[in-house]
This record gives C-alpha cells, structure tokens and sequence, in this order.
C-alpha cells in the first residue's frame, strides 16, 4: 500500500470515530493490518468488505440519506441543502474501496507473483481470477459515483518499492479493462481444471460462493451483461455484441437467474451477523412513489414484507413532493410507514446483496425489447417472480424478532402482473419505464446504489423531484459525486487534470441520455 493510501487510511479512522463506529470491525480481520499474509487469507479478507455487509455507518450516513435521496428509494424529509454531499461521507466511501478490495487484490497479485512452482501458479491463478471479478464489480462501482478514478496504478506500492501517487483512469478506460477481463476469465472459468487441492482450498476461504466454480460462473457473466447494459446508449455495437453471445450461448455463459443463485454475503454464523440494521435505516421512511403509486395499485406482495403499517393498520409512505411541514406533520400522527423490523429493522441475518436473479431478468428484459433474440415478458415477469421470493425468504431469516409475513400465493402474483401500473404496455417508452420501475423497486434500499446509476443511464423510472430552491449550486439531485477533500489535498497533482470536471451535474461517460 503506497503513502497515499496508508495516509487515507489514518484519516478515515479519525472520521469514523465522530460516528458510531461499526460493530462490523468485530467480526472481520482488517487484511490491511496483517504484515504478511497468504493468497488464501487475503482473498477471504478481501471479500470481508464493508461495501457489501450491511454496517450503520455506511447504511446512515451514506446509502440512506445520499443515494436514497437521489433515488427515491427511501422516504425522506425534505429540507435546506438536501441534495448537497457531505464531504466527510464522500471520503468514507473513497477510501472503503482503496483500503478495502484495492489493497487487499494489490497484496494478492504481489502473493501470486511471487510464486515458484508451476503448480502453485495454476492453482493460485483461480484465486487471483476470481479476486479480479470481485475487485471489477466494486471498480466499476467507483466509476459510477465519480466517473475518472484512480485505477491501474493504485495501490502498487508493494509490487514495486516505489511512492507513487497514482493517476486517474478514464472512467471508459476502466469499465473496458473490466469488460475485456471479464470475458476472459469467463472462458478461463468455463474451460479450467482446477486440482483438487485448490478446490479445496478456494471452499475453505470462498465464503461468497462457496468455491462453486459454475457460481463464480454465474456471477461473472452477470456481471458482464450488468455493466454491458450500462454502456449500451453510449456504445450501444459493443453492448449489444457482449450481450447477444452471453444469451445466445447460456451453456457456456450461464447467468444468475434464479434467486437460490443470488450472489451474496449470509450472515448465518456468529462472526457474520448484520447488527446494525436498526440504527442504520433509522433515518428511512416507506418511499411516496414506490409505495403508493406502484405498489399499492397492484396489491403488490412484497409490500407484506418491506413495509410496517402505520397507526391505522394501513400502507402510507412519504411523499417526496411534499414541504416538510407536511412531511413531519404525517410522521408525527404515525400514519407513514417504516421498513418492515422483521425483513430490515431488527433482521441480523439480512445478507450483504451483490448481484441478483431479478436484476439479470430485467436487464435481459430490456436486451430483448431493445434489440430482439428473446421474449421480453417472459424476462420480466420472471424478474419479479424471483424478486418476491428473494424478499420473503429473507423476510423468514428473523428468527428472533417478529412473525414472518404469510407467502404470498401464485394468484397473488398472476393479479399483480396483470395490473396496469405492473403489465407491459405497447410502447417501447412504457415498457423500459415498467423494467425500469421493477428493477428499481428490487433493488430497494440496499442496492440503491445501483438504482441511481439506472435512473442516470436510462432515464427509468421517470421520477419526480422536488427542487431545492434555496441552494442554487444544488438544487436538483446531482449527476455525480464530488471528489473527496482529502484525494484533491493528498493526490493533488494528479487531481489536477481531473479538477475541471470535479462538477456535481457532469455526467459519467455512459450517461449520453
């Protein structure tokens, strides 16, 4: 790890200690304090990373009140400056990332090179494959907040002896790396032999995936049609052409399309336990739109379990157009709604999401009206099929709190597919706002994130926002997130050549809509 990231490091600590710190710290092994390490313990302490479990300081400060806000995907109430960033929050989640997966896939590619033997080398190189799909999901991420970061020379202090501060890669620049390299090891992980002892191995420190190569597989192909999507309006030959031989060949690129495949962190054992549910949705309220106007029109199921009923036992979230005199005015008579305790609020074994069956169906939903090769209903309504479920089975892994919501039966949800603000209608504009509306709903509060770069990318769901006239530098929600004060003090030179574009509504390259 280079000086500029053992300084960040420093200062992060000291920013943390203003706020409840975590109790996430508890149970994982910070790989960042070991001063040697194994290929195999580094790729486990890789995957410990606070960007995918759920903790209180990143669920309060960030992901609930910044990207829910700009999303929607919570209610919240209005006020003065509610869509100016917080500088501190910001940096919180620059540094997770660069002292975080970063650091630790640095100390891995170093680990491997280091390596003597043959079999070692082909062994170990399943590690460093698989750390790599990890280490682009959360890369492409960084891109998605800020756009140009600093990449390919992050972080190689320890490969080469030298302080270097590193330049910043062009967003583009790092999602094609990610797509070229992710196309690669899908051919890699399809064709390898992986000797038993390596296996064996990868079982023992895989707590993502088990060491199931045909999961990592599945992760990596889902991976790629997520970020090809991503791109299709701003390079739309190049999507479409990953795209169409991902679902064209699914027996040599198979996908997460089931929600029993869903990429995830369980937190089913004493050292993974999510404790800090509670204090960090403490500031979430059902969402106005999400609730009332799509949901509750379809009697939609997953209500039963995202939502608590309010005082008059019934579904009312907050509305985002309201002032917030009004706002508070309805929080106070009890009548907006919570998140569910049994689901959210007080659920410790809420696992950390990294990729979901529903997001993959509605992204070959949108593959299939857009460009053809499949049926675009048939995706979509298998998206929401395998949202539900997911929804009710984590709503059942509570078992210390609260009764789990009764199952919501097939007729259930051959009603709600089959109301208006849920059926496909027969414009090519209705039916990418309803994959956009379903998708947006799946990824819910802990996938925000992801949600804001769809709204960014595609324009759907068509959102409403209410415009904070008292702050001119920003009054509607941004188009990105500032660079952190510490990266333009630290990294200063190399922050210059990005500085003109440090602007809160400059767009990320493949934001062409």
């Amino acid at each position: 790890m280079n000086k500029r990231f053992l300084l960040i490091a420093t200062l992060c600590a000291g920013l943390l200690g203003s706020c409840k710190k975590s109790t996430f710290d508890q149970y994982y092994n910070n790989p960042d304090l070991t001063t040697t390490g194994t290929i195999d313990g580094l790729f486990t302490g890789m995957l410990k990373s606070s960007l995918v479990f759920p903790q209180y300081y990143t669920l309060f400060t960030f992901q609930v009140p910044t990207i829910g806000r700009y999303t929607q995907s919570v209610g919240l109430v209005n006020g003065e400056k509610m869509y100016v960033q917080s500088p501190t929050y910001n940096q919180a989640r620059w540094n997770a990332f660069y002292t975080g997966p970063m650091a630790s896939f640095r100390e891995i590619e170093k680990t491997y090179n280091k390596l003597t033997t043959d079999d070692e080398k082909q062994g170990y190189l399943l590690f460093l494959e698989t750390a790599r799909v990890f280490l682009y999901d959360q890369a492409t991420q960084m891109v998605d907040y800020w756009g140009d970061i600093p990449f390919s020379q992050a972080g190689h202090l320890n490969a080469t002896n030298q302080l270097q501060l590193a330049a910043y890669d062009k967003g583009q620049g790092v999602y094609d790396s990610a797509l070229t390299n992710l196309q690669r090891i899908s051919n890699y992980l399809a064709d390898v032999q992986v000797p038993a002892l390596y296996q064996t191995k990868l079982a023992k420190q895989d707590y993502l995936l088990g060491g199931d190569i045909l999961r990592w597989r599945k992760y990596t192909n889902s991976l790629l049609l997520r970020l090809a999507m991503r791109i299709s309006y701003q390079d739309e030959a190049k999507a479409k052409g990953i795209v169409q031989t991902l679902l064209g060949n699914p027996d040599r690129y198979p996908l997460v399309t089931a929600y029993t495949d869903n990429v995830q962190i369980k937190a089913n054992t004493p050292s993974l336990i999510s404790t800090d549910m509670e204090s960090g949705l403490a500031p979430a309220y059902a969402p106005g739109y999400m609730l009332d106007s799509v949901m509750k029109p379809a009697t939609d199921p997953r209500i039963r379990v995202f939502y608590a009923r309010n005082v008059n036992g019934t579904y009312n979230g907050i509305s985002p157009t309201q002032s917030s005199t009004q706002q508070d005015n309805a929080i106070t008579a009890g009548v907006t709604s919570r998140l569910d305790s049994v689901t959210y609020i007080k659920n410790t074994n809420f696992p950390g999401i990294v990729l979901t069956a529903a997001e993959v169906n509605f992204c070959k939903a949108e593959a299939y009206e857009r460009w053809g090769g499949g049926d675009v209903k048939s995706a979509y309504e298998a998206g929401i099929r395998q949202s539900v479920a997911y929804y009710f089975v984590i709503n059942n892994l509570n078992g210390k709190f609260g009764t789990p919501a009764a199952q919501p039966t097939e007729g259930e949800i051959t009603a709600m597919l089959a109301t208006p603000t849920v059926a496909l209608g027969t414009t090519q504009d209705d039916i990418l706002n309803k994959i956009g509306l379903q998708k947006w709903i799946d990824f819910n509060v802990m996938l925000n994130f992801e949600s804001w770069a769809e709204l960014r990318r595609s324009g759907y769901p068509k959102l409403n926002f209410i415009k904070d006239a008292g702050v001119t530098s920003a009054p509607t929600p941004p188009t990105r997130l500032l660079y952190p004060d510490q990266e333009r003090t630290l990294n200063a030179a190399n922050y210059k050549a990005v500085a003109a574009q440090d602007d809160i509504y400059q767009k990320v390259f493949w934001q062409v809509k």
